[in-house]
């Protein structure tokens, strides 16, 4: 298993507990052959992305794109909106961070989120492999 990490943005994240929380991640849906990209872009990075290949003129969270056999895809995620999110929930920073994580996740294994019925399925998803490596105690975030 393999988890490769690009910060593009300086974001503070403490690498290794980032693999080690992926790594639970996919133990967890029976993937420990699995690797997968996770890199850290700017609002506008992200936006051009979504722009690209959404043909939607905004910012978002999280992207995934996937890929082939073992390697499951790349995880785009943008710190900055990520943060906004967190602030506009009353969450914690890290809490949402981990949630969208596993949200990109999901999309590499072909979950989508375009219908309610897909959307929740997909929340109930996420919550129920968060809460499965929860008491791991990971702190990706530097503080």
């Amino acid at each position: 298993m393999g988890i490769t990490v690009l910060n593009r943005v300086g974001a503070k994240i403490r690498h290794s507990e980032l693999r080690r929380f992926v790594k639970a991640v996919l133990e967890s849906l029976e993937l420990s052959d699995a690797y997968l990209s996770i890199v850290f872009v700017s609002a506008n990075e992200i936006k051009e992305y979504n722009l690209r290949f959404r043909n939607v003129d905004a910012e978002t969270d999280v992207m995934a794109f996937t890929g082939e056999g073992d390697y499951l895809g790349d995880i785009l995620i943008c710190p900055e909106v990520v943060m906004k999110n967190s602030e506009e929930l009353g969450v914690d920073f890290e809490d949402e961070l981990k949630f969208v994580i596993v949200h990109g996740i999901l999309h590499l294994l072909g979950y989508t989120d375009y219908t309610p019925e897909e959307k929740q399925k997909m929340f109930e998803e996420q919550r129920r492999l968060l809460e499965k490596v929860s008491s791991q105690n990971f702190n990706i975030c530097i503080k």
